[in-house]
């Protein structure tokens, strides 16, 4: 399998295994769905997704504080459900092989905001093709939302509990900061590629909601600060966005997304955004790691 088959094929399977997570009322109540897989929802289409992204829920760790708990909660509901779902298809396709849910990272975060990563092995039934890429699930630990961050979203015949577009928009451009060499030096965060992906997801944003949608771009803006301060993440300005410019605009060039959306478009974007959100005095502002 050439890995352009082989990232259409993940494609495919994560969208049956994410239609089972729907279906289990247990992990409905555990896990806020985001990310690309859930912007693609909101905008009825978008780049390809080769994950599943999720945060714990508040309310589920609350319930269930001990992380071991928590794993074997996630490793056996998940189990239950992928497997129920695969074998209730005609005809059946798909076999899952193994599921594993482990701590991410091994050794817990630098920051204490430890996370699961699950790694799932599916057999494709109509493929005799020996080592299939194994699938990942990304579940992060909780983090600080507001009463609009969350909306129910209809998938297949379930409906998610998942981040809003205001919040996903909020989020990306948080993620996009987080890749960058201040903040990685300020949460001693391992060196990791520039986020150029990011960019393009909030061009997309933008091409289905203008500037001029002033609501939506408040909301989106209290969206990000919000993210920004559950991870200690500061904003100057567009200086800030602008780390190392030339990395990202190489990074974005090389970077596997669709070409529709030109660099220069998601420069112009950030310019547009960062903009917006000094004339509401959203940025600047900094979180001291010291901060409670």
């Amino acid at each position: 399998m050439n890995p352009a088959d082989g990232d259409r094929w993940k494609s495919e399977v994560l969208d049956q295994i994410f239609a089972a997570l729907a279906e289990r009322e247990e992990l409905e109540k555990a896990l806020i769905f985001k990310g690309a897989r859930v912007l693609s929802l909101r905008l009825n289409g978008g780049r390809q997704s080769l994950d599943i992204d999720s945060n714990l829920a508040a309310s589920f760790v609350a319930k269930h504080p001990n992380r071991e708990e928590q794993r074997l909660f996630l490793e056996r509901e998940m189990k239950a459900t992928i497997r129920r779902h695969f074998e209730r298809q005609e005809p059946v396709r798909y076999e899952l092989t193994t599921l594993h849910v482990k701590n991410h990272p091994p050794k817990g975060h630098p920051m204490g905001w430890d996370a699961f990563e699950v790694r799932i092995n599916v057999n494709d039934l109509t493929r005799h093709v020996r080592g299939l890429p194994a699938l990942t699930i990304d579940v992060a630990s909780p983090e600080e939302i507001l009463d609009t961050s969350v909306s129910r979203i209809q998938f297949g015949a379930h409906s998610i509990c998942a981040y809003t577009l205001e919040r996903i928009a909020g989020e990306k451009l948080r993620a996009f900061l987080s890749s960058l060499p201040a903040y990685r030096a300020k949460a001693k965060k391992p060196g990791e590629a520039v986020r150029a992906k990011d960019l393009y997801d909030v061009a997309n944003i933008r091409r289905h909601r203008a500037i001029s949608d002033v609501r939506f771009w408040q909301m989106a803006g209290q969206e990000f600060l919000i993210a920004c301060k559950s991870r200690f993440i500061d904003c100057i300005g567009l200086e800030t966005f602008q780390e190392g410019w030339e990395v990202t605009r190489t990074t974005y060039a090389q970077a596997t997304i669709p070409d529709e959306i030109p660099f220069e478009e998601a420069e112009a974007t950030i310019v547009d955004i960062v903009s917006f959100f000094e004339s509401l005095k959203i940025v600047p502002f900094t979180f001291p790691l010291n901060q409670k």
